[in-house]
């Protein structure tokens, strides 16, 4: 179930990656040329500043989901696969608690910072910090996905091979 979810997931932060990547580009592109004509856009800095800060944090689930976030495998490598998949599962579930509390700590930054304002824009900081708890809920679902899968290699049934990854 939520191997289905997390691939749906991750089809649309590919898009909204894409699209953000585009219009950060495209930002900076047109501040760098107005600067060289004389008639700077101060916002535009900002803005950039805030797309980055989406991007990156959608990225961090894409990451995930492709499994391609920094690990050590040296020693695990050399255990039998069932243990590999223990504690691939023990890693996942300490994965799952951090995102769940930083949901927690994220939604109490965005109280904590819901007055301040951007310099520049005067967009209020509790427009742009809910990425942090929506990020790391769309990591939260991919984790499970994760730990989904792996529970059914470690269970002694036959299963047909569902494609976890994406």
């Amino acid at each position: 179930m939520f191997n289905k979810i997390s691939r749906y997931i991750y089809r649309l932060e590919v898009v909204l990656s894409q699209i953000v990547l585009s219009l950060i580009v495209a930002l900076v592109f047109c501040s760098a040329v107005s600067r060289t004509l004389g008639y700077p856009i101060i916002w535009s800095i900002e803005i950039a500043k805030i797309l980055f800060m989406l991007i990156c944090f959608l990225c961090v689930d894409i990451t995930l989901k492709k499994k391609q976030h920094i690990g050590i495998t040296y020693l695990v490598e050399k255990l039998s696969e069932k243990t590999q998949n223990i504690i691939q599962l023990l890693v996942l579930i300490l994965m799952l608690g951090f995102t769940l509390f930083s949901i927690s700590r994220g939604m109490e930054l965005i109280q904590v910072y819901r007055f301040r304002m951007f310099n520049a824009t005067g967009i209020p900081y509790r427009y742009v910090m809910p990425i942090i708890p929506i990020s790391m809920f769309l990591m939260s679902i991919t984790i499970m996905a994760q730990i989904e899968t792996c529970i059914k290699k470690i269970g002694c049934y036959k299963f047909k091979e569902e494609k976890a990854e994406v």
